[in-house]
């Protein structure tokens, strides 16, 4: 295991960063300590106000805690047991697909840990974890419902490979079949986008689920269409379900017969989702885009593209019909998102905000992080032309 090293003075601002919650310290000069070093960290008059683990790249450390200093491994076992304890209060025993482990919204900077019904899936953000990786793979062992850790693999500063290998248990199959307060979804976690299913847009599936009666629902960017499903379940007369990945669409309709839904009464199409058109009126409209910007040159761009498919599919729609978007690009905030979509949508009639929401509970953001809140989601009505 790494050692104990003296204690790092930090500048006058990055010392208030920490102080004021922020788990990341920049780095100022190279490296001194390797990934995974338990470091104290002082201000400018050797004062100690912090302690947590050194890493590489632009990040020097991960904070960890301003109290006492505790032995990593305790730490590991009491913060993972902690978060999973807080998932099961609050979500119903129907959902058994969640975040356990959100990064420093748990005190764990850099860890994430999802829950597919009795496996257990991690992904490593941050090099200073690897050294303790056998601690980590011991506490989500220990979780009552866990029986496998995968690792998902696809960081490229930690790991720089793809795929994932399993760390504890019997090595799981290659899609499992997971449950969101009843609904059933195909999931994939060695090969799914993020960690197998997009866990965060759970509470925004409900809410689709309670406003799709009766209504024409087309989805784009569907995936593997758990938006569609719950639309198809909250009662809408038919679900058309777009997305570019032809193995997207074919698992969106195995989606549908999970859930005794009858696909050849809904569609299912391969398309751009940005440019696609509906041959048949449209009245609730679900947008909901991979992340647009990776980094600060493309945030431009990112913006127009959000512009353009409210503009494009807004104009399509009749009066009355509902319009759910959303974003998980960090790096566009909340205020900029509003201002693509408005601008997308103000010459395509009258419109208003009935809904707008963030994270959900399974997702929690730390105090002193802002860049830990990524998503924004809302639902629209079109009230009738301008």
């Amino acid at each position: 295991m790494p050692l104990i090293v003296a204690k790092f003075r930090l500048s006058r601002g990055a010392a208030a960063s920490v102080e004021a919650g922020h788990p990341w310290v920049f780095r100022e000069e190279p490296a001194l300590h390797p990934p995974g070093a338990v470091v104290e960290l002082a201000d400018g008059k050797g004062r100690r106000i912090a302690w947590g683990l050194a890493d590489e790249g632009p990040i020097a450390f991960r904070v960890l805690g301003c109290g006492p200093r505790e032995e990593i491994p305790a730490l590991l076992a009491a913060r993972i047991r902690a978060a999973d304890e807080v998932r099961r209060a609050i979500l119903d025993a129907s959902t058994d697909a969640m975040r356990i482990v959100a990064g420093a919204g748990d005190g764990l900077d850099g860890l994430v840990v999802d829950r597919y019904g009795a496996v257990a899936v991690l992904r490593v953000y941050a090099r200073a974890w690897e050294p303790w990786l056998d601690a980590i793979v011991a506490a989500i062992s220990a979780l009552p419902w866990c029986t496998t850790v995968l690792r998902r693999f696809g960081v490229a500063r930690v790991d720089g490979r793809e795929g994932g290998e399993t760390l504890a248990g019997p090595t799981p199959p290659e899609s499992l079949v997971v449950h969101e307060r009843g609904m059933a979804l195909l999931v994939r976690p060695l090969t799914g986008q993020k960690t197998g299913l997009f866990l965060d847009q759970r509470e925004h599936r409900a809410l689709v689920h309670s406003w799709a009666r009766d209504r024409h629902v087309a989805n784009l960017f569907g995936y593997t269409g758990a938006f569609s499903v719950a639309a198809a379940l909250g009662g809408a007369r038919r679900v058309v379900t777009v997305d570019l990945a032809a193995d997207a669409v074919d698992e969106a309709r195995e989606n549908f017969r999970l859930n005794d839904i009858d696909p050849e009464l809904h569609g299912f199409e391969v398309a751009d989702a940005f440019t696609w058109r509906s041959s048949e009126p449209i009245d609730f409209l679900i947008l909901d885009p991979p992340s647009l910007a990776h980094d600060k040159r493309t945030e431009r761009a990112a913006v127009a593209a959000y512009r353009k498919p409210h503009r494009h599919h807004g104009s399509a729609l009749s009066d009355g019909a509902l319009l759910a978007t959303s974003s998980c690009t960090s790096r566009v905030s909340v205020e900029t998102w509003r201002a693509a979509v408005t601008e997308g949508l103000e010459t395509t009639g009258a419109w208003s905000w009935h809904w707008t929401s963030t994270e959900p509970p399974d997702h929690p953001t730390a105090l002193g992080h802002p860049e830990g809140s990524y998503l924004k989601f809302a639902l629209l009505r079109r009230r009738g032309p301008r």
